[in-house]
């Protein structure tokens, strides 16, 4: 039997003894770590075991190795909260989700007042604010639409409108109901105008409010109005549908990236029919058949565009000529409607007809679809046809880029090799480098020190780079020897290029597996070093650059395995915020009062913290977390002039609505207002103030904001950014699962710093960072989107649902790579295809590959700091509330499944 295959029956085993294990152990501590008692967790098996009885029979290591499953306890919950009397009761129901729940409540204590009069509530009270409020809220969810408006119509034209409620954000909510009751519900054409004028007035003059939280959803609920306009005349139908254009065109232009873009193309080309503009219309639609490509609203404008032209002699809907159908092709693909993309490209691309210069222009961007559909063979295919015909620099890098994914290195290698035989200058250096390198990436090391080899006789380049491979390639060749003379010259010279402790590291895993006893001895001395340091980090602050964690807890598993003692772990507790004795529990009235109070203490200093009040009384919880997180981070950046932090407020589009929605956009930041800075002039009321925003960010569920206001003196840097950030959701999510939630911990954590509002430069989105596209993906993949229907990407915004979609994803991942925790990571950030195809290659070097190695060679340097990173970070979490590190074993299951490769 050879010795690989062997290796991997016995992983497969392993790892079913690990799948059963991490399942008891992700909810084996659920309700919390109260002590700060470490148990070391002894390994389940090791290196040596496996090299030393390879041929062991699976039975007897499955006996050894899985234990029997622990009983899982119930995720955590929060306590049980009785509900409030009166209208209080009425918004915590409305907080909860539960419109209609929360009506009957206001119904049942005599507060629903629809009609003047109608409930025992005084005119223009605070409670009779609040119950319009939850009322008009409540009806909203519930498509009341007339009740909505009835609810809040009252409270906007009161003159103590602004000073009880927040007059932008309830007002904005009164403009929606108008617009909704007009085109949704059953008011004749006559009345309905007459609510969306209503609406668009409101709105005009609501976007002027300060402060600004709402501008880009105002400009949208405004434009929406604009165009549901009808008139009531022909000359009144003419000018609204003008009007409507140039809403539609300043919507399109200013925010592309909404959801309804597509819809507003579609609605501006019937404005433009409305108003009596049939020739634009008909180009308006055209031109969305093309640039919506693949889109719904696509179909619609062509059968629109059809029908135009059979009511008028002079419109035509002609097929789409070879330019359109190129233009729909890449409209499509960027639309990620990748079939429609296909379908359009191939046409021109299988058409002998079409002239040259039209044939490479659709090979070039089928290449490019095909790449997107993940068909990288196909891809391959067309490029280098064409390369082969023109073969020029952009098409050379388009075709390495589909080989490489395709996992074609024989020809990708020959491809550079040959651009280096035709050049032997600098481009023939970069040529044979970029061989070199794929050579790695290939598993082809024999190959790559061919070509090392090759390379050193004529150029000079690349130093640190060299040194390192004179090292790393005999160690992946099975040359401990030559690889430990490497290494340690690198060492004694000082020359490791910045690399020191993985050199550290790999010298002393060859030096600890050597028969030599001297130089065993030298390998423990290494790797207790790094494990020493690795425990420090622990104590000290946790997770830093550099993965000192990451390769110190890696030489205490390489330790343990040898039979060596790596000494005990640190003990590290989680915060007394963390315990679930329930000190530190607040539940809506507990958190009332504290609003309650901070708004009456500082509200003179920290506006936002009155509106954050009066949203919260009514039921409105977005919008009251919202404006905490605006308070609270003027509060820190003010503090930190005081404190000499380098952690000031965060720039976020946590503050305001919508700029997701825009091109481009800058990501405001709070600035603290005059009367609060010269507040914070007195320490002891900085410190007072420190205190309670603590208190209010734990309990208003905003983890970001408490890692950067909780007492650093009191509370570790380790245990302050490690919180159970959204428990409940996660803890829910991962047992519907069965994964261990320490890993969304840890991934949240490095993703976003448990930031529910993030979107990075590449548009990304939430707390777990998950991209629109793959959003889509997931929600098809789980019933919740038809194939085909457009994807609203604002829902990743949402703790319930990014939560919930990271959790199927991240099991998906681990179903994939059979429950190896550190594949799962890698592919979380550089795509599960890449690893499963760097670890079908590398796989098949001389003895396999381990982990280290691995995660060592990832190509995309993001993805493998990125896994080392989550790596540590979960481990870090496991001691915390489980009371020990994680097991690392290095044995790599080299086998994937095909049941994820988005």
């Amino acid at each position: 039997m050879d010795s690989r295959t062997t290796i991997r029956r016995t992983y497969a085993t392993l790892s079913a003894g690990l799948a059963a294990l991490t399942i008891g152990l992700a909810f084996g501590s659920a309700e919390g770590c109260v002590t700060s008692k470490v148990v070391d967790a002894a390994p389940l098996n090791s290196e040596e075991d496996v090299e030393a009885d390879v041929d062991v029979e699976v039975a007897s290591v499955a006996q050894t190795t899985a234990p029997s499953e622990p009983e899982r306890p119930p995720p955590w919950a929060p306590p049980e909260q009785p509900l409030l009397p009166g209208v209080d009761g009425a918004a915590q129901l409305l907080a909860r989700g539960q419109a209609q729940a929360a009506l009957d409540q206001l119904a049942s204590v005599g507060k629903l007042d629809t009609l003047p009069g109608e409930a025992a509530l005084e005119p223009e009270s605070r409670e009779w604010f609040l119950a319009g409020a939850i009322a008009g809220r409540a009806y909203m969810q519930t498509q009341q639409w007339e009740l909505a408006v009835l609810s809040l119509e009252p409270l906007a034209a009161s003159k103590q409108f602004g000073e009880l409620l927040p007059r932008d954000i309830v007002g904005y909510e009164l403009a929606r109901a108008r617009t909704a009751w007009a085109t949704k519900g059953d008011l004749n054409p006559a009345a309905a105008d007459i609510q969306l004028r209503k609406a668009v007035s409101e709105l005009g003059k609501l976007k002027a409010f300060k402060p600004d939280r709402m501008q880009a959803a105002m400009r949208v609920a405004q434009g929406e109005a604009m165009i549901a306009i009808a008139g009531d005349t022909p000359r009144a139908t003419k000018t609204a549908a003008k009007q409507a254009d140039k809403a539609l065109e300043r919507l399109i232009t200013s925010f592309p990236n909404h959801a309804d873009v597509g819809d507003w193309m579609l609605q501006r080309a019937l404005a433009k029919q409305r108003a009596g503009l049939v020739k634009e219309s008909a180009a308006a639609l055209r031109r969305v058949a093309i640039d919506r490509a693949g889109e719904p609203e696509a179909t619609r404008a062509w059968s629109e565009l059809e029908r135009l032209a059979a009511e008028h002699d002079k419109i035509t809907a002609a097929p789409l000529t070879t330019e359109e159908q190129l233009a729909a092709g890449q409209a499509a693909r960027v639309l990620r409607r990748i079939e429609r993309s296909q379908q359009l490209l191939e046409a021109v691309w299988n058409d002998p007809e079409q002239p040259k210069h039209r044939h490479r222009e659709a090979g070039h961007s089928l290449g490019w679809t095909y790449y997107k559909a993940r068909e990288f063979s196909r891809c391959a295919d067309v490029l280098t046809e064409l390369y082969a015909d023109v073969p020029s620099l952009t098409t050379r890098n388009d075709l390495a880029r589909c080989l490489e994914r395709a996992g074609r290195y024989d020809e990708l290698i020959a491809l550079w090799v040959g651009v280096y035989d035709g050049n032997k200058g600098a481009l023939g250096s970069t040529a044979l480098w970029n061989a070199i390198d794929l050579a790695v990436n290939a598993g082809k090391y024999a190959k790559a020190n061919e070509l090392l080899t090759e390379f050193e006789t004529r150029f000079k380049g690349h130093g640190s780079e060299r040194r390192w491979l004179h090292a790393w390639l005999p160690m992946r060749l099975g040359d401990d020897a030559q690889a430990i003379q490497a290494f340690t010259e690198m060492l004694d010279t000082g020359r490791t290029g910045g690399q020191e402790r993985t050199i550290t590291y790999f010298l002393g895993k060859l030096e600890l597996r050597s028969d030599n006893k001297d130089l065993r001895a030298q390998g423990v001395a290494r790797l207790r070093g790094l494990v020493e340091v690795a425990y420090e980090r622990l104590q000290a602050n946790g997770v830093i650059g550099g993965h000192p964690l990451y390769y110190g807890l890696m030489a205490r598993q390489r330790l343990i395995d040898a039979g060596e003692d790596p000494g005990p772990p640190p003990q590290v507790s989680p915060l007394d915020w963390e315990q679930d004795a329930a000190p530190h529990w607040f539940g809506r009235a507990d958190t009332l009062a504290l609003l309650t109070q901070m708004a009456a203490d500082h509200g003179e200093s920290y506006s936002s913290l009155i509106r954050a009040e009066q949203l919260f009384a009514a039921g409105w919880a977005e919008e009251a977390s919202r404006e905490v997180r605006v308070a609270a981070d003027e509060f820190i950046n003010a503090q930190s002039v005081y404190s000499g932090s380098d952690m000031p407020g965060t720039r976020t589009e946590a503050l305001v609505a919508g700029l997701a929605w825009a091109p481009e956009w800058r990501h405001p930041v709070a600035s603290p207002s005059k009367a609060a800075r010269k507040a914070l002039r007195d320490a002891d009321y900085r410190e007072r103030l420190a205190q309670d925003f603590t208190r209010l960010t734990w309990a208003m569920q905003e983890p970001y904001r408490f890692g950067k206001l909780a007492n650093y003196d009191e509370n570790p840097y380790c245990a302050r950014w490690h919180l159970r950030a959204y428990r409940e959701p996660i803890e829910r999510n991962a047992w519907d699962r069965e994964i261990d939630p320490h890993h969304l911990w840890a991934l949240m954590y490095t993703e976003s710093r448990f930031r529910r509002h993030v979107v990075s430069y590449v548009g990304a989105r939430g707390a777990l960072q998950i991209m629109p596209w793959t959003g889509r993906q997931l929600v098809q993949d789980l019933g919740e989107l038809e194939v085909g229907a457009r994807f609203d990407p604002d829902i990743l915004f949402s703790i319930e649902d990014n939560s919930r979609l990271a959790t199927y994803y991240i099991s998906e991942l681990l179903k994939k790579f059979h429950g190896q925790a550190a594949m799962a990571y890698a592919s979380y950030n550089g795509g599960p295809s890449n690893v499963a195809r760097w670890l079908a290659a590398k796989s098949q070097a001389p003895r396999g590959v381990e982990l280290d190695e691995f995660l060592e060679e990832i190509p995309f340097q993001e993805s493998s700091r990125y896994a080392r990173r989550v790596m540590e970070v979960h481990a870090a979490y496991r001691l915390m509330y489980a009371g020990e590190l994680p097991s690392w074993t290095n044995l790599v299951d080299p086998e994937f499944e095909l049941n994820i490769d988005y």
